[in-house]
């Protein structure tokens, strides 16, 4: 009997100790494939939901943010403190007047009269004999320099006819995306002069490359567009469409190249209808030139460019409201929450009363270029 109960107790802890380790294994493979669906670009799901979640500690950056807008100055933002722009001598560099990115002509089409022929929309970091320039376009095609450490300007140099994006190709010049004749000029800082105009779609707004400096990717607003070239023999390859692509603004790439982040905030429909679909992030795998997940936005994050922190941990999303303020919006890479979002406008226009007297009322920004800094 003794020896009958012993083996039933041997059989009794060997299942329980098989159960234990069988539930350990389950949990391990499910911590594992939830590990796998909190990352914006694997997860068997084509789309997120992006939710905006309040944390206890505020990620903060070593960088500067330069945010430009229709306003026509660039905003500036210590990332180090994260805190809005409030001071309108120190937290702003101003170019020239207001403008709007919907008057006047757009992919070869005219719309309503130009009220004002200025406003900011995009500018890229350049060194010159050790000193950091600020390249920036404007609505009204025109190209300005800013010394950051001087402040001194110098410009209009009139190159284009509507500027959107500004980035440094890999030949280090500056490549301007022009929205009224779809046209992508390069131009060289050093000698002020253009040096080459691709015509490319109707009206472009973004550029980037592949590390390998391979392929270019251009964004075109209203036909919802990215193409493909081969950046060596400057043909298109490939047009990536999407009926979830109706409007476009800039494009960003990864810094493991892997992944190009499209702004689409789809504030029109084909024909430059009233829009229907979702504010998102397109995202685009550049081995296979297509469309891998799309990270869904809050009504009021409708983005128009993009940076990442260098610890590949979260992106920043300029973002613009269409209502009293834009913003930029810290996005938390593990689950595309949005974890923050500073005032980029508000914060300093309403203290002061300011009207917005362009886009309808409300401050729209653009492109954003970020000065990373060494850690101290």
């Amino acid at each position: 009997m003794r020896r009958f109960t012993s083996v039933i107790v041997v059989l009794v802890f060997a299942a329980v100790a098989g159960f234990i380790a069988f539930a350990g294994t389950a949990n391990y493979g499910l911590a594992a494939q939830n590990l796998s669906a909190d990352d914006c670009y694997s997860g068997p799901n084509p789309t997120i939901d992006a939710k905006v979640v309040d944390v206890a500690k505020k990620p903060t950056f070593d960088g500067i943010a330069y945010i430009a807008g229709h306003g026509g100055h660039i905003a500036i933002i210590d990332m180090r403190t994260m805190k809005s722009p409030t001071d309108v001598e120190k937290d702003r560099i101003i170019l020239t007047e207001a403008g709007s990115e919907m008057e006047g002509k757009i992919a070869g089409m005219s719309f309503e009269e130009i009220k004002k022929a200025g406003g900011t929309h995009g500018q890229a970091l350049v060194t010159e004999k050790g000193r950091k320039v600020l390249v920036a376009g404007t609505l009204s095609g025109n190209v300005y320099k800013i010394d950051l450490a001087t402040g001194k300007k110098q410009g209009p140099f009139q190159v284009g006819e509507k500027f959107c994006g500004a980035v440094v190709g890999p030949d280090g010049k500056v490549y301007f995306e022009d929205m009224a004749n779809g046209s992508v000029y390069v131009w060289d800082a050093d000698t002020l002069k253009t040096v080459d105009k691709m015509p490319v779609g109707n009206a472009v707004c973004g550029i980037q490359w592949t590390k390998n400096k391979k392929k270019a990717y251009i964004t075109d607003m209203p036909s919802g567009t990215v193409y493909v070239y081969d950046w060596t023999t400057k043909k298109k390859i490939k047009e990536i469409t999407s009926p979830e692509m109706t409007f476009l603004h800039q494009t960003r790439m990864t810094p493991d190249g892997k992944y190009l982040w499209v702004a689409a905030p789809n504030e029109y429909d084909p024909g430059l209808k009233p829009g229907t679909h979702k504010s998102q992030v397109i995202i685009i795998d550049t081995a296979k030139d297509e469309i891998i997940k799309r990270i869904i936005l809050p009504d009021d994050v409708r983005p128009h460019d993009f940076a990442f922190s260098k610890d590949g941990k979260y992106a920043l999303l300029t973002s613009r409201t269409y209502g009293d303020d834009s913003q930029l919006v810290v996005m938390d890479l593990k689950n595309a929450n949005i974890v923050e979002k500073v005032s980029a406008c508000a914060s300093c226009h309403k203290p002061l009363g300011i009207e917005v007297k362009v886009d309808k009322g409300s401050p729209l920004l653009c492109g954003l270029e970020v000065d990373w800094l060494a850690k101290k």
